[in-house]
């Protein structure tokens, strides 16, 4: 979903049209008018908005076709996201987008154009329960509950090597007794940062998992989440990607609630699509050979072609405007199914 902020550039430029030379702001006695304000929103942002105009049409165009997002599915993802921002009234809420230069109407629309999209590209991805399964076994983390940000920890004692023999003989000496901080004092004197903390390490996990760039190699990660038993050594075990064996004491492993497979298999299959589904860019040119496209104003005339051939055409400009404000959205819930079920309890 994108930022409040540029949603609130589109909400202005939906606004448009009194203008004149009324004061927006006064700085140091010098007006900035309201003229000088639009222009400058249109020099930055008018290729970005129109973009993203004609990108919510193709989609609501799609959606009117194929009956994809209903309005009741719209509302419910709103009051999910509510809640997920830490308000149960709505009114406060209303107050906080109001802040933001937000209203309800222009974020239903957001939350409509992201759930028309995901639906699209789950249409495209073609994936069996057993992938997806695979999947969430990989990537567990990512659906943790409540979804607080916070990564799972893995404390434990590592000893590594690209030999086998030698973590074979360490193994063979912390089971005959000898203490597992001195065996591993003693075995890391090429690694003075293992070597002080005495093979001891606090290895924190990603909460997302993206196979096009792990942040550790995918065997260590299941590893230390999931296969090596507590207080117990595990090992030697091959880590492939690293070329490296690897002996573990895993001594303690926060992890946050991960809901069964079972009951989140929709979450886990949007999750999949945002992966390895079709490319956004690749949805919008298939519909743009679906539905015309014809831009008037000669300025983003290059808009009709990059939204048909996925190739970005716009020049960077030698003076770039200031960079958004960090985004307050966050995805469709993975909550919305359960929130219906309650509701339908409370009925």
């Amino acid at each position: 979903m994108r930022s409040l902020s540029f949603l609130a550039v589109i909400a202005f430029f939906s606004l448009w049209g009194c203008g004149g030379r009324k004061p927006i702001a006064v700085v140091g006695g010098r007006v900035i008018s309201q003229n000088e304000f639009r222009q400058t929103m249109e020099q930055y942002y008018g290729a970005k908005t129109l973009r993203w105009l004609i990108q919510h049409q193709l989609l609501l165009l799609a959606n009117e076709k194929q009956k994809l997002v209903s309005d009741k599915e719209v509302e419910r993802e709103y009051k999910n996201f509510m809640r997920l921002s830490g308000f149960e009234d709505e009114r406060q809420f209303l107050t906080f987008l109001a802040r933001q230069g937000m209203t309800k109407e222009a974020l239903l629309e957001d939350i409509k154009h992201e759930l028309i999209l995901q639906r699209l590209r789950e249409k495209q991805t073609k994936v069996d329960d057993k992938t997806l399964q695979e999947f969430y076994r990989r990537n567990w983390a990512m659906f943790a509950q409540p979804p607080t940000g916070e990564p799972p920890t893995v404390r434990c004692f590592i000893f590594q090597s690209p030999k086998r023999e030698e973590l074979e003989k360490v193994k063979a000496l912390i089971q005959k007794g000898e203490d597992i901080r001195k065996v591993a004092y003693d075995f890391y004197k090429d690694n003075p940062q293992l070597r002080s903390t005495r093979g001891e390490a606090v290895i924190t996990l990603p909460l997302v998992f993206d196979p096009h760039n792990p942040p550790m190699p995918p065997s260590l990660m299941k590893l230390l989440a999931q296969d090596a038993p507590i207080n117990k050594l595990h090992g030697p075990v091959l880590i492939p990607e690293m070329k490296l064996w690897v002996l573990v004491k895993v001594t303690e492993r926060k992890r946050p609630f991960v809901l069964p497979y079972e009951e989140i298999r929709r979450e886990v299959k949007a999750a999949y699509v945002q992966f390895f589904g079709p490319p956004p860019e690749a949805i919008f040119q298939q519909l743009a050979k679906e539905f015309s496209i014809t831009v008037h104003d000669p300025r983003y005339k290059f808009l009709e072609d990059e939204i048909r051939t996925r190739i970005m055409l716009e020049r960077p400009m030698t003076f770039q405007p200031p960079a958004e404000a960090p985004s307050l959205t966050r995805p469709p819930s993975q909550e919305g199914g359960r929130l219906e079920q309650r509701e339908r309890t409370a009925q």
